[in-house]
């Protein structure tokens, strides 16, 4: 494969909070129709998005609402579904890959744990959330999460040199799986 476009975002999220804007947010008309380039159009695309959301506590669900709407991005469960919706609107013959969210380590850190909660949320509801829309818009799914195999960063989350290759020998042990 060839890299087509990068539109990865520093401090980027899923979802739009007035608290955290960043110049594109994942579900934004901005950031899910930029991804081609000279009138070529991607072939895979690649969504490894909701890290920054689960930093930032933001929240996945409204239990209080029976149904959540696309104006409500928000809430990261719709706007992660909105944001598939209209990936798959822009590039129909594209396949959508979604990973979950990734267990980290940190070596330079000698008494790290993974913090598994921020802002009262607990990543699983993130990854829940990311396998119930890519198994909604038919996308691929990538559980990072659920494979138990932490990369190694140099703060907590950012992969350092060897958590990339741990990164992506795990990715490619769940391709072939």
């Amino acid at each position: 494969g060839q890299l087509l476009v990068n539109n990865s975002w520093s401090g980027s999220t899923v979802c739009f909070s007035p608290l955290f804007q960043v110049p594109s947010y994942g579900c934004s008309d901005e950031r899910t129709s930029s991804l081609d380039r000279d009138g070529i159009t991607p072939d895979v695309i690649i969504v490894f998005l909701g890290v920054n959301d689960w930093g930032k506590g933001l929240r996945v669900v409204d239990k209080t609402s029976a149904k959540a709407t696309e104006e409500n991005c928000s809430l990261f469960s719709t706007a992660y579904k909105t944001m598939l919706r209209k990936l798959k609107k822009n590039y129909p013959s594209a396949e959508i890959w979604c990973f979950t969210l990734p267990i980290t380590s940190c070596s330079r850190k000698e008494k790290f744990e993974f913090p598994y909660y921020f802002g009262g949320r607990h990543i699983a509801e993130y990854c829940e959330a990311i396998q119930e829309s890519a198994a909604q818009y038919d996308c691929r799914l990538i559980d990072v999460y659920h494979s138990g195999e932490a990369y190694d960063t140099w703060d907590s989350f950012h992969p350092n040199a060897s958590g990339m290759t741990a990164l992506a020998d795990s990715v490619i042990r769940l391709l072939k799986a």
